[in-house]
Order: structure tokens, then C-alpha cells, then sequence
């Protein structure tokens, strides 16, 4: 098919198959007559799919027509998120599809089957909008209408006029008394007992979907996402209210699944969504509150402000919520919401631009991140946030490896102790003074205090769950450390981090059948952390199938320090010494232009067999405080624990022996 049959279009203005229907004129997709929202772009390419059925539409096509020869664009990118968007509308599967068929490298093509012209389904209104008396301007308090059914007006028979009049006139009067009672009741505030569904179990588990960016700069996308994170940080504060965390909900952005598979999969009982739009120095924010089970309308609000006050808004939002779903709140909650919290512009844009590339990694991103952070902090010494997130990318450098301990953990402890001063409230500078703890200071019974108060702050924060796991495992104490892993990813359940977090633990505990029962099953929808399954085949005898796995997870990493040490050692205990001394002088090399952490050179000088040479690593580790402890429980390192020498570097680090 050419472009100039692309070009052409069909003569009738309605295109319908199974229970949809594009129209033509209106540009609009109906789902059994209702309308079904579905951006621009993605909607001309199901009409131009659409009104070509049966015939292959190529890659070319769609960018001639949909986007034109001289628009600079992503494409690739684009025409992609424009058929997940159909396909999440019309509810396709891409591996059994019902209505488009992807041909590989070349197009796609519509195979679902038109239907005659004259059939057409009723109208209907539209199930995604939220209805309009609900949404009221610069108001904090949900506006709740109800409106009678339309009823047909039946036609009176004639020798029944003058009764059918009478009785009119009766039921009339027993309105008009009905409407004085119900003001009399409103009045003395029944209304609020009435539709907040009294004797209904109060919502107590809630997703906040990542905001969508009305702005027309795409560049403003961090704004949104920052807003999200932020809303979720503000309902977190309810100790009654399980919330959902953003590493999991921001799978969703741009998705158009159901609301009611999204709460399934992620476990709760409502969702909220919503929009955002920045002008400049205004900000405007809608949500509205959706029940999942069955899907309804809950509650829709606008907010509007300068962005001095989009902390207030915020706390408006999570307040206005938090009545709708009528959660208990204690005393000191309620004074979180409604303490005015004001933030200087400058250093709200700085912060929301170090979070959003401190939550997408890469050292790169990191270092940018400190920047910004700083950038914040200078602008307002007083944004507790902002010193939070610092504390946090000082500590993840060290994490990486891409920094000393020595470095980054001083700073760290300080900016986290800051950001408490400022706002004892916050769980994640708990967490990150945990780890200091931990890595740096070897303070054991410290660190575990820390994790617990974070977690009686946020029980739904699932790195401070994360964070204790990693401490009860460093203790020994391998079964609890399973269970608080758990814990962890029952938070955070579609997030790979935490279930592969599970799959590691169990893994510590020599659990090795179930941890790869596990990671096949995570394997299946979220391929990541190959090293945990090469660790599994290294201590069940499947040497051969440990260094292929980690020889192509070194490269698919471009050689990262982690994946390095392990296939380092991995190719040490398969028998591979030669192979295993070039990925030494790999990571030699790689010292001479960044830091290495000692205890890498040390694993791979264990698996060697070069145990005097893997202790002097783990002595240097040792004196400079830079021991990254999550390894030390590996059962790598059981045969090493019975030397003297390791023996006291346990003791000087206060771990078990």
C-alpha cells in the first residue's frame, strides 16, 4: 500500500467494531456509546488504522500522515505510545491481538472486522468524566450533588385528566413539604452523615497515579512527577492510610488500563488522579478520587495558587482526601496538613529537578542531582526537602560505589540531621542516618532504632522496610530479615527493587530452591538482577551456567564495578583463573579513573583461591570504613569466615562471627 492510499480516506463517517466506534466528524472514540478518552495523535492512528482494515500500514505511512516529513520528533518513541495507548483503550494484547496486529520492522495492521453503517449505538455519557458540579474552584471541600433520574412522563388517559390533576397537585405538596424537611435537615448538617456513606468501611489502602502534565512545555514533566511524589509524601503522613509508593505507581504513567486492574494490582481500595498545569508562576491542580471495587466517582476538587503555595495545596488535597475516605487521623496529623507550609519558588524548581533525576540513577543523574539539591538549599537554608534529598544522593554515591565512605558519609549524617531539625516528620533522612550507621559508623543497635522509627513514621516507606531487612540480615538474624524483605515489597508490589530484594534474602538464608522459584517467576515480567540467579546456580554447583549468565549481564551493563566483581569471582571458582586475573586488571584499570571499593577486589581475590591477597582487600575496606556490609552475609564468603583474620575484622565492625 503506497502513500496515496494511506492518503485516502473512507466514504461513511462512522467506523464501528466490536463495541466501538470512531466517528469521523467529531473525532471522538465511543465504547458501547459512551465517549472513551484518547489523546490526538493516538486517536488519528486509530482512525487511519482503522480505515484501512485488513492492510499492512507501514512505519513510513504513519509518519508521513500522523506526523508529516518535517516535524522533528522521537518517532519511533511516539508511534509507540500511541499504539500502547489504543491497545490500553481498546483492551488488546500485542501477543494475541483482537484489533491490531504488530508485523514486525514494518507496520501495523487493524484486523478486527467493520461493521455495517446503519448500526449505531445509543449515546450515551462519558464513564471518564467526572461530573461537572464536583469540580468547584479554590475550594477545600468536596461539593456533593445529587440529581433524580429522568423518568419518561407518562401520557394521562382522557376520562382521568381531572384526578390525574388532583393527584399532581398532591404529590406536589408532599415535595414542597419533603424539600422543607430536607432543608430543615441540611441546615443541622445531615447531608454529611447521609452521603458519606455511614455503616461503609472507611478506604484504607491508596494509589496516587502520577499526575498528568497539561502544560505544553514537555519539559515540565519533572514538575508533574514532582507534584506526585509529593501528594503521595503528604498521604503517607496518615499512620491509618496504607499509600501506595512512587516507585510503583510510576509504571503507570501514560497507561490506560482500567482503574479497577490498577487498583487490583497494586492492592487498594481507591485511586486518585489528576492533572497539573504550571503558568508560569500559577499552578493548578485537579484530582479526583476514584472507589475501586465497584469503579465510581468518589470526589473531584480544584486547587489553584501561586507556587509559594503549592506546598499548601498539596496539604489541601491530602486533607480534602483524607475526609472523603473518612480515615482516622490523629491529632498530630491533622496539625501536619494544616500547618501553612511556604516554599520560595527558585528552590521548589531546583528541588523538584534533583528528585526527579535522583529517582532515574546513573551516576551521571546523581551528580546532577547533588547540584540541584545545593542549588535548593541555597536559595532556602530552611527547605527541610531539600536537605533530605541531598542526604539521600550522598548516600546512594556511596552505595554505587562511586564514591568513598570516608567521602560522602560525613555529609550524608549532616544533611540528613538537618533536614530532621527542620522536619522531624520525614522517614527518609531516618533511613539514610540508618545507613550511615550501617556502612560507616558500625553502630548496629543505632541503625536499628533508626529503621523502626522510620517505619513507625511511614509504615507504607518501603526502603525504611528495605533498609531494616538489609541490617537484620547483616546481624544474622536471616529469617527476620526475609520477613521484614517481605514486608517491603507488600508495599512496593509491582516494584522490581523490592522483589528482587526478597529473592536475595532468601538467598542469604540458603533458602536457594525457593529463591529461584522466585526469580523465575519475577524473571517472566521484570528481567533484572541477573546476578542473583548466577549466585543461586554458583552455590547449588552450576558453575558453567553462573558465568554465562553474568558474562552477558557485565556486558548488557557496559561493565559496570558490581556486575565485574561477580563475574570476576565466578569465573575464579569455575576454574577460569586467567579469565578471572583480566577482569582484575579490568577493574585496576577502572581505578585509575574513578573509585573502586576495596571489597570488590577482595571477592574476586577470594574466588581466585587468593585468600591472603582477599583479606588485605578486606583489612583496606576495613580501616577506611568503606565496607559495603550488605555483601558481608553472602554465602560467597562462608569458607573465609574460620580465618583468624576475618574473624577480627567482624569484631572490629561489631558483627557476629
Amino acid at each position: 500500500m503506497g502513500a496515496q492510499d494511506v492518503m485516502a480516506m473512507p466514504a461513511h463517517e462512522t467506523l464501528r467494531f466490536s463495541r466501538f466506534e470512531v466517528d469521523l466528524r467529531t473525532k471522538e472514540l465511543r465504547r458501547d456509546g459512551r465517549p472513551v478518552k484518547l489523546p490526538p495523535q493516538a486517536l488519528r492512528l486509530l482512525e487511519l488504522l482503522a480505515s484501512h482494515p485488513g492492510q499492512l500500514v507501514t512505519r513510513e505511512e504513519i509518519q508521513q500522515k500522523i506526523w508529516g516529513c518535517d516535524t522533528f520528533v522521537d518517532f519511533e518513541h511516539s508511534i509507540n505510545k500511541c499504539i500502547r495507548q489504543i491497545r490500553g483503550v481498546l483492551g488488546d494484547d500485542a501477543d494475541r491481538p483482537r484489533f491490531i496486529e504488530t508485523i514486525p520492522r514494518r507496520g501495523y495492521r487493524f484486523i478486527a472486522e467493520l461493521e455495517p453503517e446503519e448500526f449505531a449505538w445509543e449515546s450515551a455519557p462519558s464513564d471518564d468524566a467526572a461530573p461537572p458540579p464536583l469540580l468547584t474552584e479554590r475550594s477545600s471541600a468536596p461539593v456533593s450533588v445529587w440529581e433524580p433520574p429522568q423518568m419518561a412522563k407518562p401520557a394521562a388517559a382522557p376520562g382521568l385528566r381531572g384526578l390525574t390533576g388532583r393527584w399532581m397537585r398532591g404529590v406536589a405538596a408532599s415535595v414542597a413539604s419533603a424539600a422543607l424537611l430536607l432543608l430543615a435537615l441540611t441546615a443541622g448538617g445531615w447531608p454529611d452523615h447521609f452521603l458519606r456513606r455511614p455503616g461503609l468501611k472507611p478506604i484504607e489502602s491508596l494509589a496516587v497515579l502520577p499526575l498528568e502534565n497539561l502544560s505544553r512545555d514537555p519539559e515540565q514533566d519533572y514538575f508533574a512527577d514532582g507534584m506526585t511524589d509529593e501528594l503521595i509524601t503528604a498521604l503517607a503522613k496518615i499512620s491509618a492510610l496504607r499509600v501506595v509508593s512512587r516507585t510503583s505507581v510510576m509504571q503507570y504513567k501514560g497507561t490506560k488500563k482500567p482503574i479497577s486492574q490498577i487498583a487490583r494490582e497494586l492492592n487498594v481500595e481507591a485511586v486518585l488522579e489528576g492533572t497539573v498545569k504550571r503558568d508560569r508562576n500559577r499552578v493548578r491542580i485537579t484530582a479526583q478520587l476514584i472507589g475501586a471495587a465497584p469503579e465510581k466517582h468518589l470526589w473531584a476538587e480544584k486547587y489553584e495558587g501561586s507556587l509559594e503555595e503549592v506546598l499548601i495545596l498539596q496539604d489541601r488535597v491530602a486533607s480534602a482526601v483524607a475526609r472523603e475516605i473518612q480515615i482516622q487521623m490523629t491529632p498530630r496529623e491533622r496539625t501536619l496538613l494544616a500547618t501553612p507550609r511556604v516554599v520560595d519558588p527558585a528552590a521548589y524548581e531546583a528541588y523538584m529537578k534533583g528528585r526527579y533525576l535522583l529517582e532515574r540513577g546513573s551516576e551521571e543523574n546523581l551528580r546532577k542531582s547533588q547540584d540541584y539539591f545545593e542549588q535548593a538549599i541555597k536559595k532556602d537554608p530552611g527547605y527541610a526537602l531539600a536537605w533530605a534529598g541531598l542526604a539521600d544522593t550522598y548516600d546512594k554515591l556511596a552505595s554505587w560505589g562511586v564514591v568513598s565512605r570516608q567521602d560522602s558519609a560525613p555529609r550524608a549524617r549532616a544533611a540528613a540531621e538537618k533536614a530532621l531539625k527542620l522536619d522531624n516528620s520525614l522517614a527518609g533522612p531516618l533511613v539514610t542516618l540508618a545507613s550511615v550507621k550501617m556502612n560507616y559508623e558500625w553502630d548496629w543497635a543505632g541503625a536499628e532504632r533508626l529503621c523502626k522509627r522510620a517505619i513507625e513514621l511511614n509504615p507504607n516507606y518501603g526502603y525504611a522496610h528495605l533498609a531494616y531487612a538489609t541490617l537484620l540480615a547483616e546481624l544474622g538474624r536471616a529469617r527476620e530479615a526475609v520477613a521484614e524483605a517481605r514486608r517491603a515489597h507488600e508495599v512496593e508490589p509491582i516494584n522490581h527493587i523490592f522483589h528482587a530484594n526478597v529473592i536475595w534474602k532468601l538467598y542469604l538464608a540458603h533458602e536457594y530452591q525457593e529463591a529461584e522459584r522466585a526469580f523465575r517467576k519475577m524473571w517472566e515480567w521484570q528481567p533484572h538482577f541477573s546476578y542473583i540467579m548466577a549466585s543461586v546456580y554458583l552455590q547449588t554447583g552450576r558453575q558453567r551456567e553462573a558465568v554465562a549468565e553474568l558474562q552477558q549481564t557485565a556486558a548488557q551493563s557496559h561493565r559496570s564495578i558490581l556486575e565485574l566483581m561477580f563475574l570476576g569471582h565466578a569465573l575464579g571458582v569455575s576454574g577460569a583463573r586467567a579469565e578471572g586475573h583480566k577482569v582484575l586488571e579490568e577493574m585496576q584499570s577502572l581505578s585509575q579513573r574513578r573509585y573502586v571499593p576495596p571489597e570488590h577486589f577482595a571477592i574476586v581475590y577470594e574466588g581466585l583461591g587468593e585468600r591472603d591477597r582477599a583479606l588485605q582487600w578486606f583489612e583496606k575496606a576495613c580501616a577506611e570504613h568503606s565496607m559495603h556490609v550488605w555483601l558481608l552475609p553472602d554465602p560467597r564468603l562462608d569458607s573465609i569466615r574460620s580465618e583468624p583474620r576475618f574473624k577480627d575484622i567482624m569484631r572490629q565492625m561489631g558483627l557476629p562471627q
